[in-house]
């Protein structure tokens, strides 16, 4: 039985995951709080590592390495670009960046050196995953998520990397993935949509639905591990 790590990057993203872990306890490092237990017999090891690259691919290698999980799963919110729609469901299959630009050493837009332009899902994992979400009726999308160190409220930032229309957008993803990718563990990154880039509305839109998204990814998270 798999040790699951659990990265959320903000408190609204966790809480209700971490209600339901049982034999709870928790440990403090690198000025992280991991919460330690069970859930349905799953070990599980959760925290908020905060917003953004650093911070994410920091937890991801924690987990791993102090408290030996083989796989990680951040859950969140993201910005999606349309026609995806604010409560979609999105389970990434590649994350890349879109704020790494080493082209004039002849990378593509989105490479960091020595690493792949896309992290891949392990496929068999991500079959697995949709066919619980199935079970559980819990409707989906499959779309690469894009990730970098900024709140993207127009197309253009998403240009350079091609990022195509019906994808997501958030802060962390990409950055756990090339840990992961790095360890030889498996990820999966869950995002609940709750804005539309580009859209007039997309900062009321965020401000009004974020704790409401945060709250939902979490839930189907912890859904999710229940049934795995």
């Amino acid at each position: 039985m798999r040790k699951i790590g659990i990265i959320a990057a903000m408190r609204p993203e966790m809480e209700i995951i971490m209600n339901e872990i049982e034999n709870l306890k928790t440990i403090k490092e690198c000025g992280l709080v991991f919460y330690l237990g069970t859930i349905e017999e799953h070990e599980v090891v959760l925290t908020e590592c905060g917003v953004g690259k650093v911070n994410a691919g920091m937890a991801a290698a924690i987990l791993i390495s102090s408290f030996q999980c083989d796989l990680i799963i951040n859950t969140g919110i993201a910005g999606g670009v349309s026609p995806l729609e604010p409560r979609d469901v999105i389970v990434a299959d590649k994350l890349i960046y879109h704020d790494v630009d080493v082209r004039i050493f002849n990378y593509p837009y989105g490479q960091v050196p020595g690493m792949p332009l896309a992290y891949t899902v392990n496929p068999n994992l991500l079959i697995m995953v949709r066919g619980v979400l199935n079970k559980l009726g819990i409707k989906h999308k499959v779309r690469s998520i894009y990730s970098g160190d900024q709140f993207v409220t127009g197309l253009d930032k998403l240009s350079n990397v091609g990022a195509p229309r019906d994808c997501a957008c958030e802060m962390e993803g990409a950055a756990i993935a090339q840990v992961c990718l790095k360890a030889g563990v498996d990820f999966l990154v869950l995002r609940f949509i709750s804005d539309i880039i580009g859209l007039p509305s997309q900062i009321n839109d965020y401000q009004s639905f974020e704790t409401e998204m945060a709250e939902m990814s979490a839930g189907i998270t912890h859904k999710l591990i229940s049934n795995l």
